[in-house]
């Protein structure tokens, strides 16, 4: 086996190249994509492309593969993407396996006495309620009534990683395209950002560099500027004195987490936590969903979670909800003197009465540990599953 072949293209969104085999012109392989010293993804290679059909007599130009990932590798970190001929040791040539991570640019990044407060959780742990309790501060504006569900910052982290991405004429958008009538309501990834491109430097990193740093840093400080002024806005409408925080809730996705902190490097987080079980009959409750559905959603999510808690990270605040529910006043207490924050006596009668129109049991006491009375024998063997995430946050196995 004599291979040759090479990497065309690697971004955060996809890997491009083509491999042949000279001793065997006639077969078309397999590669192994590898990032960060771990397989991602056993491909193809074997679509056609123009000129790999001149390599040789026999050869029949049917060598090259384009993967897109099915989730996009992390901007916030350096991305080591390598592609390797299934069953062997032949890795194919590229001018650069590593993706930089974006990095912030001490000229661009001005930051304002003003942050967020990300409340990190999953669906149906009572993150309803305790926006309500943030939003009785005078110091933090929440946009927007129950359930509190304005989410700029997660809108602007997602736009944030568009505009930082490598051209994609395929899967994004194109450069005849960009005025197209099916463009009206849409935008893609700039399709000037590819590797072509780049030669309109004399320095074929420039590019790159220009990619990694000052534009990511620019895009994040004229976003941060739009969400400060909307909250701006939003207190001044509130007729709010002295707004020091703003508060938004998000999932415990990777991109949406990341980009926000990216934009508001003094994030306050607090991750709300509940058990899972109960979680798994409350969404039940609230929209009929099937219990295989729920389940798989509760996973996913409880994983991103249990992540979060283990960096240990001093901006992060764990909240669980059985606390919030039953000893109310010194956990509300110890969220604001976590936020730097005076005190406040809580609305608890606007809380019950928030309890009543969005909860899915008789009392917030009946919330707790309802698993054991809603969930089947066999439900509840399945949700073992959980068990991990259980321990790790301190609940009953």
């Amino acid at each position: 086996m004599d291979y040759v072949g090479y990497v065309d293209e690697v971004t955060r969104f996809r890997v491009a190249g083509w491999v042949a085999d000279r001793d065997d012109w006639n077969k078309s392989l397999r590669v192994d994509i590898i990032v960060g010293g771990r397989g991602r993804d056993v491909v193809n290679a074997d679509i056609f492309r123009a000129k790999l059909d001149e390599l040789a007599p026999e050869a029949t130009g049917r060598y090259a593969f384009n993967v897109h990932f099915p989730n996009p590798l992390s901007m916030y970190e350096q991305q080591e993407v390598l592609v390797r001929v299934t069953g062997s040791s032949f890795y194919l040539t590229q001018d650069q396996p590593a993706i930089d991570a974006i990095m912030p640019d001490p000229a661009v990044s001005v930051l304002r006495p003003i942050a967020p407060v990300l409340l990190t959780t999953m669906g149906r742990t009572g993150s309803t309620a305790v926006m309500a309790s943030l939003a009785q501060h005078p110091n933090i504006v929440v946009a927007g009534t129950r359930p509190f569900e304005i989410e700029l910052g997660c809108y602007y982290a997602y736009a944030l990683r568009t505009h930082v991405a490598n051209a994609d004429h395929e899967k994004s958008l194109a450069t005849d395209m960009i005025t197209a009538g099916e463009n009206n309501y849409q935008i893609g990834f700039n399709p000037y950002f590819r590797k072509g491109h780049g030669q309109v430097f004399k320095n074929p990193t420039v590019l790159d560099h220009f990619m990694t740093n000052r534009l990511p840093a620019r895009l994040a400080n004229a976003f941060r500027e739009i969400i400060l002024d909307y909250y701006e806005e939003v207190a001044r409408d509130q007729a709010m004195d002295y707004p020091i925080f703003f508060a938004e809730k998000t999932l415990p996705e990777r991109d949406s987490r990341l980009g926000i902190r990216y934009m508001f490097p003094k994030t306050k987080e607090v991750l709300l936590v509940r058990d899972l079980r109960d979680v798994v009959c409350s969404a039940r409750s609230s929209n009929g969903s099937a219990f295989d559905r729920v389940m798989e959603a509760t996973k996913s999510a409880a994983r991103n979670l249990q992540i979060i808690d283990a960096a240990k990270d001093r901006s992060v605040m764990l909240l669980k909800y059985e606390d919030f529910v039953l000893d109310n006043a010194s956990t509300v207490s110890r969220l604001f003197g976590f936020l730097g924050l005076a005190p406040i006596v809580s609305d608890q009668d606007g809380m019950t009465a928030l309890f009543a129109t969005h909860a899915t049991s008789a009392t917030p006491a009946a919330s707790i540990g309802r698993w054991k009375k809603d969930l089947t024998a066999e439900q509840r063997n399945r949700c073992e599953v959980f068990n991990p995430f259980l321990d790790q946050f301190g609940y009953e196995i």
